[in-house]
């Protein structure tokens, strides 16, 4: 899929930066070049589904290693390391609900 879409996001753990019950435009154009360290993204992951989290960090065999924002969010270790082919697309707004 390219282009942009929209995600709600269900949970806690991107709090506070993104609250639970908001809505997210995913960028799914061109995202592998624009792949750096702080990017939060939508990642299809094997064991969680389509989740959506920060780039913590890349290591030198190129896995990219991600973190929740809260801290009751899973851990980077239990997430593991994904590829680039995992990554649907890059998170470029967040609408908050009324409530945050």
């Amino acid at each position: 899929m390219f282009g942009f879409h929209f995600s709600r996001v269900d949970g806690i753990s991107m709090s506070p930066v993104i609250p639970d019950g908001s809505y997210v435009l995913i960028n799914t154009w061109r995202i592998k070049q624009k792949l750096t360290p702080n990017r939060i993204v939508k990642v299809q992951h094997s064991r969680y589904g389509e989740i959506i989290k920060r780039i913590e960090h890349i290591d030198n065999l190129g896995k990219i290693w991600l973190k929740g924002e809260h801290p009751n969010s899973v851990s980077t270790a239990e997430i593991g390391p994904i590829t680039k082919g995992d990554i649907i697309g890059i998170v470029n707004l967040t609408v908050k609900p009324s409530s945050a």
